[in-house]
């Protein structure tokens, strides 16, 4: 009799087991899809503030399924300055110098214009359900939003990322606030986002703040001004002779 006990209270702890881990893959699917798109035309505004004060920069990206990404500065200090990134290979392309300079590796982790996001986290890929494992920690409200909260940890070494905490709408299944970590677990940075907005059959933040946690003060603000998502995007767009046009 008791080890009926210990078989149905194994069984019944597995079924819970198995329907929690279900139900983690089935919220990172739907975080995905809402997230990913066959392509992105997308013009926004950073301020970036800091102790020496706030500087704006305006640029315009596209973007595709597969990660390729390019940003163009269209107006502020970097104004010209291009951006491509090719699987995981970022080129740069500064008007000044007239010439085109490539990063890789940990370099994805250096800032973007200046402001608190990184090349990873403008143009980073979005293969979340092919590179990380998901756990769920259970429910939190951000914002009035009730959201999942979920650990993710990358399933190899070469992410940039090895950790990160998603809190993602249980409606919409748009990112409301994360955190990412490096390889020994220090948090990097913090995300929050608002003012959502439908575009077609997707949630997007219209307006979000990356905070540095490694700086004090250093905070950047995005506003999007305007996005289209899943039109036509040429494929010269992302061609690396492209950046010096």
């Amino acid at each position: 009799m008791k080890k009926m006990r210990w078989v149905s209270v194994f069984l019944t702890l597995s079924g819970i087991l198995f329907a929690q881990n279900d139900n983690v893959e089935n919220i990172m699917k739907k975080y995905k899809d809402n997230r990913v798109s066959e392509t992105v035309n997308m013009k926004a505004v950073i301020t970036i503030t800091d102790k020496f004060g706030s500087t704006v920069q305006e640029f315009e990206t596209w973007s595709r399924k597969n990660g390729d990404t390019l940003i163009v500065v269209t107006a502020g200090p970097d104004q010209g300055q291009k951006i491509l990134r090719l699987e995981n290979s970022i080129y740069l392309y500064f008007p000044e110098a007239e010439e085109v300079m490539r990063l890789q590796g940990s370099a994805l982790k250096d800032s973007v214009m200046g402001s608190d996001f990184s090349y990873e986290d403008l143009t980073g890929e979005n293969g979340i359900l092919a590179n990380y494992t998901g756990e769920l920690l259970g429910s939190e409200t951000i914002d009035g939003r009730d959201c999942y909260h979920l650990l993710l940890t990358a399933k190899t070494k070469k992410q940039l990322y090895q950790k990160q905490e998603l809190w993602i709408d249980k409606n919409s299944f748009v990112e409301v606030k994360s955190i990412v970590y490096s390889a020994s677990g220090k948090p990097l940075s913090e995300s929050l986002s608002w003012d959502f907005k439908k575009i077609g059959k997707y949630t997007i933040a219209m307006q979000g703040k990356m905070t540095n946690l490694l700086k004090k003060n250093s905070t950047t603000t995005m506003a999007i001004q305007s996005v289209q998502m899943d039109i036509p995007v040429a494929e010269s767009t992302f061609s690396r002779s492209n950046l010096s046009w």
